[in-house]
């Protein structure tokens, strides 16, 4: 069973692009808390996924529900931190969630492609986060932002490196992996063959 071992308030953003640069103006401010709120967005959106398509794979759920929880609490706080410096949040863009392959995709190969998806996205975030601690001295708000975000995201990270490890190598023909077919029956309808638990 995966635990939630931060606080929700201390939530983490997931998915970094490349292009960040290491911000350290009032406008970067503004690029970080804006790319922030698209990601939070993205990773709830992308949870629902998991959520929905984890089937009986209790420790996705679970995952799934940790990082939509932890990015709903990130928002209010990315909200927070931007009303506080006057800064106008863009609205979050639905097209990388509605163009995102994992749709597609259910099973083991859903479960793999999810969990490639968030090692990678972590990684990318905690490089930009780290590239951005110390760059805000002179503002203590963005720099607790920072310095609070860093250890979710190590967490998150660690969580998706665990469960790779234990999901993998997935079948998606396996129905014990995702949605069992079974109906508790034991066999996989049109298979005849009995399912291995």
């Amino acid at each position: 069973m995966i635990k939630k071992i931060v606080p929700i308030g201390l939530l983490a953003v997931a998915f970094a692009g490349s292009a960040w640069a290491r911000p350290s103006s009032p406008d970067d401010a503004a690029a970080l808390l804006n790319k922030a709120n698209q990601m939070n967005y993205e990773e709830q959106e992308t949870a629902k996924i998991a959520h929905s398509k984890a089937g009986d794979n209790q420790a996705l759920i679970t995952y799934a529900d940790t990082i939509r929880g932890d990015h709903e609490a990130n928002e209010e706080a990315v909200s927070a931190l931007s009303r506080q410096k006057s800064i106008k949040l863009e609205g979050t863009n639905p097209d990388k969630v509605e163009k995102n392959s994992l749709k597609d995709l259910s099973g083991g190969a859903f479960n793999d492609a999810y969990l490639d998806d968030q090692i990678k996205g972590h990684k990318d975030a905690l490089s930009m986060f780290e590239s951005a601690k110390g760059s805000y001295r002179s503002d203590p708000d963005m720099e607790l932002y920072i310095e609070q975000t860093l250890p979710v995201l190590q967490a998150h990270l660690k969580m998706a490196q665990n469960l790779r490890r234990h999901v993998s190598p997935m079948s998606a023909e396996d129905p014990s992996n995702n949605k069992s077919t079974t109906k508790g029956m034991g066999k996989s309808e049109g298979m005849g063959e009995t399912s291995e638990r």
